[in-house]
């Protein structure tokens, strides 16, 4: 019970985090674009057209959604996961934090809401968390009981 609260504080943290992140001017899209181009250069990588350094800014924003919001499903996992359906709660609690999110993002200068984000990157990054997270139980529970693994 204790630990549980652990994991809902982390959890409210962890929100709090990405409400901060959405609210600060310097990651909306352009920006990142300008620290990847400055970072391309610090490494001397250089011959990227504008065309490649959007697509690494896309792979980048992306990555960070499917990245930060399942983590999010994961410590609302852990805060749930002595409740019946926690997979289940844990995916739709991150999805509708993220539409949240998102919502507060579309009032932010520079930025803008998108409901592909929510579905295709941050409910995709929960579910492929979630569904590890699953089988690392599954695993570490036949382990405990002796059991074999398939």
């Amino acid at each position: 019970m204790k630990r549980r609260k652990w994991w809902v504080v982390a959890a409210i943290l962890w929100m709090a985090v990405i409400f901060t992140f959405t609210q600060v001017p310097y990651s909306t899209g352009e920006n990142t674009s300008d620290g990847i181009q400055k970072l391309l250069v610090f490494l001397h990588i250089n011959g990227l057209d504008h065309a490649a350094v959007d697509q690494l800014n896309f792979l980048v924003r992306k990555l960070t959604h499917i990245t930060v919001f399942g983590f999010l499903a994961f410590l609302l996992f852990k805060s749930l996961e002595a409740y019946r359906f926690a997979y289940i709660f844990s995916w739709i609690l991150t999805v509708v934090y993220a539409m949240t999110d998102e919502y507060h993002q579309s009032f932010m200068p520079g930025r803008t809401a998108s409901i592909k984000d929510v579905f295709l990157f941050d409910g995709v990054g929960a579910f492929l968390v979630l569904l590890l997270t699953y089988f690392i139980v599954r695993i570490n529970k036949r382990r405990r009981t002796g059991a074999s693994v398939e």
